[in-house]
């Protein structure tokens, strides 16, 4: 096997980042949203602190960054952690390192992030930090991540690489009596061995009829000659995700989805070559279903046309007719149009692409034309 160049992790690049984004959430807190803002979802631990682990608080206040984590973490924070003060908290909860280090003094209100932490939870920071008045603070270090940096953007298009050779690869093993859960564990398999952390979501690989399962998972199905083969898969590399869809036919393509195949290349081929920063997620989201429509098949494509990708497989911004926020230069977004017959099959085509000054840039480079195997 041959395995996916890697390029070496820009530390000061990600670590100028990280600072970067530390000021503009204290200058937030500083204009008056909140003294201090309790950041709890794992992604944003590590967009803003580098941290890994699976259990961290990052408490930001207006002038510094305390990270919390527990003794199972104490070597790693270490290696991944700079620039702040971290805490090993031992044999009791998060919640209660805040208190027993004295982080929050002077603290009068403190925002959570109203997205990711608990009803539960939050009702026990209430009972336990009283009087602090929890404050909600929305999509905060969302919007952060949307614009991406370059060194954000070289993980995904290494991950995107490291996808793309798995790809190939994979058409060679499709033959008759093969199951769609072992194309999905050789997915996951070659991935891993060509560099990657691990799957950015559970492969989606679906044969024939079942192809119309927007979100189906791997059964043992059998493929069989005049199948449409649904993949959507992707993978992590320095955290960052890639997400890409084809559908090929094994043997001849069936009548009705060579059709409904070529308005899905038309439409997303239209959505890659119209899309632009300015526009609104919404007004491209409507081109290309409109395609979609005016094809007749516009009750098979219900779903939004894309979504953010970074540290996480979705993230804003979501290309979607309920979401109006402008496109801007560097976002990354996959643009995936789809049409799902039940009884007959589905195609899904999706790019992951990135927003520039002028247009959008395909990160992705597997073919488009229809493939018959």
């Amino acid at each position: 096997m041959k395995h996916v160049a890697k390029l070496s992790s820009n530390t000061s690049a990600a670590q100028t980042r990280r600072d970067e984004s530390l000021r503009a959430l204290q200058a937030e807190l500083r204009g008056g949203a909140a003294d201090a803002f309790l950041i709890t979802h794992l992604p944003h631990v590590r967009y803003l602190s580098g941290f890994t682990g699976s259990n961290g608080w990052l408490l930001v206040r207006q002038r510094s960054a305390i990270l919390l984590t527990d003794p199972r973490y104490r070597e790693q924070v270490q290696n991944e952690v700079t620039g702040m003060r971290t805490i090993i908290v031992a044999g009791t909860t998060l919640t209660q390192g805040l208190i027993d280090n004295d982080l929050l003094r002077n603290i009068g209100m403190l925002g959570f992030e109203t997205a990711h932490l608990s009803y539960s939870t939050v009702a026990n920071l209430k009972k336990v930090l009283r009087p602090i008045r929890l404050i909600p603070i929305h999509a905060a270090v969302e919007e952060l991540r949307q614009e991406k940096y370059p060194d954000e953007i070289r993980s995904i298009q290494q991950a995107i690489a490291c996808s793309e050779t798995v790809w190939h690869e994979v058409l060679e093993l499709l033959r008759p009596g093969i199951t769609e859960i072992e194309i999905a564990a050789e997915i996951t398999c070659r991935q891993r061995l060509y560099g990657a952390d691990g799957d950015s979501f559970d492969p989606i690989v679906l044969f024939g009829k079942r192809s119309s399962l927007v979100h189906g998972q791997p059964s043992r199905a059998l493929l069989r000659s005049g199948q449409a083969v649904l993949m959507d898969f992707g993978c992590r590399i320095e955290g960052y995700c890639s997400d890409i869809t084809r559908t090929v036919f094994f043997g001849n393509a069936p009548a009705k989805l060579r059709r409904v195949y070529n308005i899905v290349r038309e439409a997303q081929e239209l959505g890659r070559s119209s899309v632009c920063a300015g526009m609104p997620c919404s007004e491209i989201d409507s081109i290309v279903r409109g395609h979609i429509t005016d094809a007749g098949f516009g009750d098979h494509f219900e779903h939004g046309l894309g979504h953010g990708i970074g540290l996480e497989v979705h993230e804003q911004p979501l290309l979607s007719w309920r979401n109006d926020t402008l496109l801007e230069p560097g976002m990354v977004v996959t643009i995936e149009p789809g049409v799902y017959i039940p009884g007959v099959g589905g195609v899904r085509i999706e790019d992951d692409v990135i927003i520039t000054t002028d247009g959008a840039e395909s990160l992705t480079s597997l073919p488009r034309e229809l493939m018959e195997l």
